[in-house]
């Protein structure tokens, strides 16, 4: 397993806040995991192009390196194997790939993960039935690929809680491609007040772009941001 995982992300949440702007959060939070649409200066529109035009708007220096032009994009699969006969399902951190190339991020997308078996959804489950960094590593299978070994991968989702999703992914990943560098990219990270350090997990507001990392602790995966 990884010891760490660089990553980055744009946006912020917070599930349990109850200011407008946490509430908002929320709000946007699901429509992305829905692939839905958001109101903004335009109109209403589908809010993963809208998400990356303010990437756009707000890039940092750290932002762009994970998203440059010699970057393969690789998505997080979800937590369970496509339905089959349902490959057009709906799969959230390809379409923020796709919308990231388009808008003129990274090289190209290779799908070279995916899920051998199913875990909990962390969203849905308790506390205690969430999957861990072992049970996520697992579950996990690295896909044949086409052309030279990537040299320079950034993982893609939705949205990052503790990590232990991506740090999971990018180990499988760094077992296959020794010689990659492997980071990732999270739309939205949860800003959780329960959390130890709360200073650090405080929200500030939706959009927050940050770049940070997940370490591996003795309890698992845990996030280290600024």
């Amino acid at each position: 397993m990884l010891s760490n995982l660089p990553f980055g992300a744009l946006l912020s949440y917070s599930p349990h806040g109850t200011s407008a702007a946490e509430l908002a959060s929320a709000s946007v939070c699901r429509a992305i995991k829905r692939d839905g649409h958001v109101r903004g200066a335009r109109g209403e529109e589908p809010i993963i192009p809208y998400a990356v035009r303010r990437l756009r708007d707000c890039l940092t220096a750290e932002l762009a390196d994970l998203l440059a032009a010699d970057v393969v994009l690789v998505p997080v699969p979800g937590s369970a194997p496509p339905p089959p006969g349902k490959r057009r399902a709906l799969w959230v951190s390809r379409r923020i790939c796709e919308e990231l190339l388009r808008a003129g991020f990274a090289l190209r997308m290779e799908p070279l993960l995916a899920r051998r078996r199913a875990v909990p959804k962390s969203a849905c489950a308790g506390r205690r039935e969430r999957p861990g960094l072992q049970q996520h590593y697992d579950s996990f299978e690295v896909l044949p690929w086409l052309g030279a070994p990537p040299a320079r991968i950034t993982l893609v989702d939705d949205v990052i809680t503790k990590g232990a999703t991506l740090l999971a992914a990018a180990s499988r990943l760094a077992e296959v491609f020794p010689d990659a560098a492997v980071r990732a990219f999270a739309l939205v990270r949860t800003q959780n007040p329960l959390d130890q350090d709360r200073r650090r997990q405080r929200f500030r507001a939706i959009v927050d772009p940050v770049a940070a990392e997940v370490s591996l602790g003795r309890y698992g995966a845990w996030r280290r941001d600024p």
